[in-house]
């Protein structure tokens, strides 16, 4: 079966490699560069997606939890990986696969470094997380200076990068703060370096970071997530979409006046006769039912077509009035028309749910 001819994610690989061309744009030849592809690489795929990544010059990955990374691993990647997210219950695992742990507190590293030399590890590479005013995870002074007196001690474990997360770095409103993290940052990753008898990597931008922050604080590696995917805190047009959700008409039907589409008769058909086509997603796929009833459009053979009654499960409509169509023909719900930016305005929400919520169920087909 052709990529024509079912419901799939296309990504677009050609457009991926524009966008980090974009991004490297930004920073010194020997700034590193960590792809976060956690939630399935952002809707992209997981293993197949991090081997292209790995090809194509990435230095570190970053995942969310530990099946994540597992999946990386199964797939012959090789690059390094953090797991930002891992409990400690989870950590003989990570050593098993070779991942590396996010330690947001005193308890984690203690955890993770008695673990790591039961399991007779030495200088296994952990990552030490600074909380310079996201307040959501983090060392905050007090508690780093109590991790350094312990450094000496902890030989099973070498500390490979310190890093913190921005609170706002897309926000020139809020450029006053994220001034005041990068400072935070450099205060404690310094107090932190002078524990140790080597420089681990220090990471600190993000995707609107790297655009905007670049030349005072790139430090050592960068952290590249919604920009890869399309999303600039500057200017859109210079990012290309990298994922494009399509699926196939099912059926064409024509319906009279008077009669309803769907579930709870939410389409009324109030002309003459309207045509109506019949496509296979739906909420379960990651179109949101709050883009029923007309709200969206999708595009089939370059014009749009609004939605009709409520969106189901496993199938949606569309109203193809005066549009050449047929079974088969592909629509496109989100990409170059609409794109994910319009979707995500129309429901309220970022463009990083309307890309996370398309389901595994759905196949991703990657497009050199």
């Amino acid at each position: 079966m052709s990529a024509n001819q079912f419901t799939h994610l296309e990504i677009n690989v050609s457009n991926i490699k524009h966008n980090l061309r974009y991004f490297r744009s930004f920073l010194s030849e020997k700034t590193k560069m960590l792809v976060l592809v956690k939630a399935y690489g952002y809707g992209h795929g997981i293993g197949d997606f991090s081997r292209i990544l790995e090809n194509n010059g990435i230095d570190y990955l970053a995942v969310a939890f530990p099946n994540e990374g597992i999946a990386i691993r199964q797939a012959g990647v090789q690059l390094p990986v953090i797991v930002l997210s891992a409990g400690m219950e989870d950590y003989p695992l990570l050593i098993r696969y070779r991942l590396e742990p996010s330690l947001p507190c005193l308890e984690t590293f203690r955890r993770f470094q008695s673990e790591a030399a039961a399991l007779g590890e030495h200088g296994y590479p952990v990552h030490i997380k600074l909380d310079t005013g996201m307040h959501r995870l983090g060392f905050e002074k007090t508690e780093l200076e109590a991790l350094a007196k312990e450094l000496p001690l902890a030989r099973s474990v070498r500390i490979a990068s310190v890093f913190s997360h921005f609170a706002a770095s897309g926000d020139p409103s809020q450029d006053d703060f994220t001034k005041t993290q990068i400072a935070r940052f450099q205060a404690l990753s310094s107090f932190l370096a002078s524990y140790l008898d080597y420089m681990p990597l220090r990471h600190l931008l993000n995707s609107p970071g790297i655009e905007r922050f670049a030349k005072e604080a790139q430090y050592d590696m960068v952290r590249l997530g919604i920009g890869l995917y399309g999303m600039s805190y500057v200017d859109r047009s210079l990012l290309r979409p990298t994922a494009y959700l399509k699926t196939p008409i099912l059926q064409v039907k024509t319906v009279r006046q008077g009669e309803t589409i769907g579930y709870a008769r939410a389409g009324k058909i109030t002309v003459p006769a309207a045509k109506i086509a019949t496509l296979a997603i739906g909420y379960a796929d990651g179109v949101n039912r709050h883009l029923s009833a007309g709200k969206a459009c999708f595009s089939v053979n370059g014009h749009r077509a609004p939605t009709i009654g409520n969106i189901c499960m496993d199938m949606c409509m569309i109203d193809v009035s005066g549009i050449d169509v047929k079974p088969g023909d592909m629509v496109t719900v989100f990409g170059d028309d609409p794109t994910i930016f319009e979707l995500a305005d129309i429901l309220g929400t970022i463009p990083y749910e309307i890309l996370t919520t398309v389901a595994q169920r759905v196949s991703r087909v990657y497009v050199f």
